[in-house]
């Protein structure tokens, strides 16, 4: 059985929505505030939606918005007879209690709009659940309306003056003169990087680039399980590798373990360094989705719940170019960019640090989308050093809060482990 959608028993509040049509008629420089977090939408009653757009009309054109000019503004678009005459337009002039209260009542209307959009969800993934054709995209149709409600409900940002901007960044100065000679954010598993960068920030995108083959898994693996080794709690979505591969790589490089002996003729002392390694590794707070196929909707579940249950401050998506797309019919650069603006959206939206991989073209650029390079704060490329065989580049390409630079690595392949030189 499908919820009741009858506008009476759909969750409203016309006494809050009478207020604030009334806070606004009495002093419409409200609007000047209000207008990034209300929009016509959010009013459930028909003629409190109307009186609202003409408030809106006439604060657009640089106009006063009151009881004389809305109700003439109505009258003159033919819209006033359709809400019950002027009336209606007086009856919510004088129903408001406070008008300094006017927030208050905007956060009821906000809360009962999406109280109904839950409900509008909720009943479209029931109407998909029923029926047998949606059975195929019956889990994308459900990721869809939740997201869809989940987006509605977000605030818009509010504009700040630099007065507001430079406290809040004051402060932050002063914690980076208290903590000089450390690092603020998250370890990046190697010391000159993080002397470089202060450590990984929320809310960033950083890309890790490589050829094929060029080290990126094994980049991700380091940083995570350094990370991790700090008790950063760390998520990983694997899209190339099975849980079980990406395990034995963190015993590798965690342990500094050669796990292949194991298929030859291991010695007492190698299996039990091994299962020492294993031992430690398994305490470490990482959490592993492993899938092949997840499109942008997928991950954004995936990175809120791994936020949500398992507090990750880092989380590392293996690779940006095996997101599955959105739009199967949209264009491969088009495809790429969707995915790499996700993530990026979705580092700010959570406050967490997303290390994204990606592949490289011959030219050293992002295969397949330039999008990717646009859109993260720092650009990492890994590259091999052409005259010494176990010698290693990690460079700093592109940053927006750094300098750029090079790091001497050295690669030991037994362990897949990049260590500083």
């Amino acid at each position: 059985m499908l919820l009741p959608t009858k506008m009476s028993s759909l969750p409203s509040s016309l006494d809050a929505e009478k207020a604030f049509l009334s806070a606004v008629l009495q002093n419409s420089a409200i609007l000047n505030e209000a207008a990034d977090f209300a929009s016509p939408k959010i009013f459930h009653h028909p003629s409190h939606k109307r009186i609202f757009e003409a408030a809106l009309d006439l604060w657009k054109e640089g106009k006063h918005c009151d009881l004389v000019t809305v109700t003439d503004h109505m009258d003159n678009a033919g819209t006033l007879d359709n809400i019950g005459g002027p009336s209606v337009v007086a009856d919510c002039f004088i129903s408001c209690p406070t008008a300094s209260n006017w927030r208050e009542y905007l956060d009821i209307i906000r809360h009962k709009h999406t109280a109904r959009l839950a409900i509008a969800a909720a009943e479209k993934i029931i109407a998909s659940a029923q029926d047998p054709a949606q059975h195929g995209d019956l889990s994308e149709n459900v990721q869809k309306a939740l997201v869809a409600v989940a987006a509605d409900a977000e605030t818009k940002s509010r504009i700040e003056s630099l007065d507001e901007v430079a406290m809040r960044r004051m402060d932050a100065y002063e914690e980076i003169y208290t903590n000089r000679g450390k690092i603020i954010g998250i370890t990046t598993g190697f010391k000159p990087l993080d002397e470089i960068t202060g450590g990984f920030r929320k809310g960033q995108l950083v890309v890790i680039g490589a050829a094929t083959k060029g080290g990126k898994t094994s980049m991700a693996v380091n940083m995570a399980t350094r990370a991790a080794n700090q008790k950063v709690p760390v998520g990983f979505v694997s899209l190339e590798m099975s849980s079980d591969e990406l395990f034995d790589r963190f015993v590798s490089s965690y342990g500094g373990v050669d796990i292949s002996v194991l298929s030859k003729h291991p010695t007492q002392s190698e299996k039990d360094a091994i299962a020492r390694a294993a031992g430690q590794v398994r305490l470490l707070p990482i959490y592993i989705r492993d899938e092949s196929s997840v499109n942008a909707l997928q991950l954004r579940a995936s990175l809120r719940r791994m936020v949500a249950v398992h507090q990750c401050r880092l989380v590392v998506v293996d690779y940006i170019q095996l997101i599955e797309p959105t739009n199967s019919k949209d264009s491969r650069e088009r495809q790429v960019a969707e995915a790499s603006r996700t993530l990026k959206q979705l580092a700010k939206e959570l406050g967490i640090t997303i290390i994204a991989l990606t592949q490289l073209n011959a030219e050293g650029a992002s295969r397949e989308s330039r999008a990717i390079e646009h859109d993260c704060d720092l650009f990492l490329v890994i590259e091999r050093d052409a005259e010494y065989p176990h010698g290693w580049y990690l460079n700093i390409k592109l940053a927006r809060a750094c300098s750029r630079g090079t790091i001497p690595l050295e690669f030991r392949e037994s362990y897949m482990r990049f260590d500083e030189k």
